[in-house]
């Protein structure tokens, strides 16, 4: 609160230092948090993350082409009236969709293998 004494000139430059303080302290923490997201892009770039860990990289790809190929061709039955159901033709859209999955799979493959590759190469180098 204001005193008698105070003069009304003083209380509202403080208010203006107060208000550019506060402005400074904004742009030092958007510079701050630009700076931080610039550091987190860089860190889990996908290449970074294959440069640093290669082996894992490929693993964590073999395991994930597995598990698809598995989930898209679909387990094996053994009662006779599944098997039945399995052999007959598949619809269209389930067979496109196997065979866009297959796809996806063989290029991830790819793709870890190469640079698995490159690291490895590099390394040698």
């Amino acid at each position: 609160m204001t005193t008698k004494n105070e003069p009304l000139s003083s209380i509202q430059a403080r208010i203006e230092e107060l208000q550019n303080t506060i402005s400074e302290k904004e742009e030092q923490i958007k510079s701050r948090a630009l700076h931080l997201s610039d550091n987190l892009k860089a860190e889990l770039a996908p290449m970074e993350i294959v440069k640093k860990y290669p082996f894992q990289a490929a693993g964590i790809t073999f395991v994930t082409a597995l598990l698809l190929t598995r989930t898209l061709r679909g387990r094996k039955k053994n009662s006779t009236l599944e098997q039945r159901e399995h052999s007959t033709v598949q619809s269209q859209g389930q067979s496109a969709l196997n065979t866009i999955g297959l796809d996806v799979l063989r290029s991830v493959k790819d793709l870890g293998f190469k640079y698995l590759q490159r690291y490895i190469d590099s390394k040698l180098k």
